[in-house]
């Protein structure tokens, strides 16, 4: 996965929200020099804010009950108004449940406000 400097330029949500695809592009508007392509897939929840002008830094994975425990509220929250993809009991249920079924965490930051996270099985 090549990202690091890279500008946010879209990002495509699809088959129901399965699939995130981030396109990314190195170098400045109108003088790209490199593209690159992410692809999370077996999605079940992802959240970002502020992509606007984004130029990606990181893209971490970290273990489920680390993103739980830092945004735990904001899950059950989110369940309770739109319904969260697996979430059927506790918070410790959900990240067992994630855990147990194979999904990863990945965290996602900017140098330029952009901040977000996907749950999915895989991103290449």
């Amino acid at each position: 996965m090549r990202y690091h400097d890279y500008h946010l330029i879209s990002y495509e949500v699809s088959d129901g929200g399965e699939i995130i695809t981030f396109n990314l592009v190195y170098g400045n508007s109108g003088q790209e020099t490199d593209r690159s392509c992410i692809r999370f897939s077996d999605v079940v929840l992802y959240n970002f804010v502020h992509t606007n002008n984004a130029i990606i830094v990181d893209i971490d994975e970290v273990p489920v009950s680390e993103l739980i425990e830092e945004i735990g509220s904001d899950i059950v929250e989110w369940n309770r108004r739109y319904g969260v993809r697996l979430m059927s009991g506790s918070l410790d249920d959900y990240a067992l449940k994630l855990q147990t079924e194979g999904y990863k965490v990945w965290r996602i930051e900017s140098a330029i406000g952009f901040y977000g996270f996907v749950i999915a099985k895989s991103a290449r």
